[in-house]
């Protein structure tokens, strides 16, 4: 009996010993595991910090647009967003930014054009924002010249219009080369024109006129009363005899969103009709009439923003409605004709 007794201690004292050992080895595995923790958050912390820093000193200094520039399926208000960008490479160049656009959706310009604009999700930055909001609607807002004085450290957010062709002309040459067609809209215009070449004309012999004409909800009472004006006959009938009696040959390509009320009334009853000619362009979106436009030597606008960028495009001989906005309207006041339409541009109004 005494025997198993001591055994029984003897065995007894075997397990204490490897309880005993077994706690030392896990509290020295949680040890390791709790200081390889604490060394992965330092590492983690440290490479944050890093990264915050580095984005402090560099990541921050965008400028751009926010949700102003997302996209809609029936590419409304191109000619606004592309004063939108405009502004955005002028602000960036004129204050050594990077340009982008504050959403994560794309925006509209990308089913136009071949631009390519970092994205950046503004809801998750670190850095600060400062955000810039215009005064007017078409002028040339000169307090834009002050934010070469924002720290590098903040980024830029714009607010406004921007209608002005002084925020294009520093930057024309780099805009311009920006502003390329998506390879699908260059192919439906180099079939278009060769579809719709006039009989018996070279190519070398005649100039390309295009014809914007836009009516839509400018019509409505709200908006007339207000200053936005529509071009009536006379005006395009005046306009496009400046370029019959300035070219030998003149095919007219007339774009609009009433091509109903184009039909009826953008005739050429004064003309020879040897040597002009109309082409409307039909059941095509505004992506594919702006490349159209675009393709044209010279124009002739009525009103709004898609009117301008058309002109600046083609970038030829440009004939402008002088009576937008109304003049003495609403709607004028937070014009200036002068920063509003170029210059070089030849303005005609509704007088006969």
């Amino acid at each position: 009996m005494a025997v198993y007794k001591s055994l029984l201690i003897v065995f007894v004292i075997i397990l204490f010993f490897m309880w005993l050992s077994g706690f030392e080895y896990s509290a020295k595995a949680n040890s390791k595991r709790a200081a390889k923790r604490t060394l992965e958050q330092r590492r983690s912390w440290e490479s944050y910090n890093a990264s915050y820093q580095h984005y402090s000193r560099s990541g921050c200094s965008y400028v751009g647009f926010g949700n102003r520039m997302k996209a809609n399926r029936q590419l409304h208000g191109i000619g606004n967003r592309l004063f939108y960008y405009s502004a955005m490479m002028y602000v960036a160049w004129l204050t050594d930014r990077r340009p982008c656009v504050f959403t994560k959706s794309n925006f509209i310009l990308d089913k136009v054009f071949d631009v390519h604009i970092p994205r950046v999700n503004n809801k998750k930055n670190v850095c600060p924002l400062y955000t810039f909001r215009q005064r007017g609607i078409a002028l040339y807002d000169t307090r834009v010249k002050s934010l070469v004085n924002i720290s590098r450290n903040i980024s830029i957010l714009l607010d406004g219009y921007f209608q002005s062709w002084m925020y294009t002309e520093p930057i024309a040459t780099q805009l311009r080369q920006q502003l390329r067609f998506k390879k699908s809209l260059t192919a439906f215009v180099a079939d278009f024109l060769l579809k719709n070449t006039p009989r018996g004309w070279s190519t070398k012999t005649f100039v390309r006129v295009g014809v914007h004409v836009r009516r839509g909800n400018f019509l409505r009472k709200g908006r007339t009363s207000t200053g936005f004006a529509v071009a009536n006959t006379q005006y395009l009938q005046r306009a496009m005899r400046h370029f019959v009696e300035h070219f030998p040959k003149v095919q007219f390509i007339v774009a609009s969103d009433d091509i109903q009320w184009c039909r009826k009334h953008v005739k050429l009853p004064m003309f020879n009709k040897s040597n002009a000619i109309i082409t409307f362009s039909t059941k095509h979106n505004a992506a594919e009439d702006l490349a159209l436009l675009a393709s044209c030597n010279h124009t002739v606008m009525t009103t709004g923003t898609y009117s301008w960028w058309a002109a600046w495009l083609a970038n030829g001989i440009t004939v402008y409605y002088a009576d937008y906005p109304t003049h003495g309207s609403a709607l004028s006041k937070f014009f200036d004709y002068k920063e509003y339409y170029r210059p070089d541009w030849i303005g005609i109004d509704n007088v006969t």
